[in-house]
């Protein structure tokens, strides 16, 4: 009998996130034209609690004398930013686009992390943040195009999913990822809500259809991407997150019009190349390490 790669698996959560991710953003942007982008948010995270639910219920908090309360505060406050800047984002942007901006997250938690973690930025670091820049540069091409508010949107929901990592990073040295992916629907849920109420309306007809959906393919996508990484390390699986761009653009020329742009798929392809590469060079230190010790 033919042995399976131990990547398969690991492989299939990724693609599955890949594409329920680009259609989670295909609703928003198909559902965005009549309801607002802040409306989406409360609903994604209303029922993307809603399927998570049953995870909910066999979770046991943190005590409140842990002190951790503020930071899943802060932490939550910072996601849920960062989801309503993509929602915006995937508003006034072509699909592929808006994703291939949200590459650009993890080389501003790199940056972040050297001055909030403490943590040692080496020469391979640099290239890295070097290289994404690069891929940012041909995304934005300053002088060649107008600097738009859903570029200036995309990159600050990243800067903002950037820190939420931070926090993500401090929080699990003490509790479970679990526990952490918990919190930040439970925080979201009360901000969502208050920011939608200012343009508050009904979803009406087959707009149910798509918000429920929406809640549907978040939580989907959010636990296919956390079995891919608890299956295999981040560098064998982030080069398939690269797919996300090929299934937005997909779905943004059929379904919307938009227009193919080769100049996306290089700045987004040069973002992540970027962090693979980083991914690769921390495996290697830390093989490195325990070999030595």
């Amino acid at each position: 009998m033919l042995n399976r790669s131990p990547l398969l698996i690991p492989a299939a959560y990724m693609f599955a996130y890949t594409i329920t991710f680009a259609g989670l953003w295909a609703c928003i942007r198909h559902l965005s034209s009549d309801i607002h982008p802040l409306v989406l948010v409360f609903f994604r995270t209303f029922f993307g609690t809603v399927f998570i639910l049953p995870v909910l219920l066999k979770t046991r908090f943190p005590a409140f004398s842990s002190g951790l309360y503020p930071l899943y505060i802060l932490r939550g406050i910072l996601n849920i930013v960062s989801v309503m800047g993509a929602f915006f984002a995937v508003s006034l942007l072509p699909l592929a686009d808006a994703v291939a901006f949200s590459y650009a997250a993890p080389i501003f938690a790199t940056i972040l992390a050297v001055f909030i973690l403490k943590e040692k930025i080496g020469r391979h670091r640099i290239i890295a943040i070097l290289i994404a820049f690069a891929g940012v540069m041909v995304l934005v091409r300053p002088g060649f195009q107008t600097f738009s508010a859903g570029m200036l949107t995309a990159l600050g929901a990243a800067g903002c999913f950037a820190a939420t990592l931070i926090c993500v990073k401090l929080l699990t040295r003490h509790d479970s990822p679990s526990i952490v992916s918990l919190m930040a629907f439970i925080v979201a849920m009360p901000i969502s809500l208050i920011a939608a109420l200012f343009y508050w309306q009904w979803p009406s007809g087959e707009q149910w259809f798509y918000i429920i959906l929406m809640g549907v393919l978040a939580a989907t996508a959010h636990i296919c991407l956390a079995k891919a990484l608890s299956k295999a390390d981040l560098s064998a699986v982030m080069p398939i997150d690269f797919t996300r761009i090929i299934f937005a653009a997909i779905l943004g020329i059929t379904l919307f019009g938009d227009s193919f742009n080769g100049l996306t798929f290089l700045g987004g392809g040069i973002i992540l190349a970027s962090a693979v590469y980083a991914a690769h060079r921390e495996r290697k230190i830390s093989q490195a390490e325990t070999m030595n010790v």
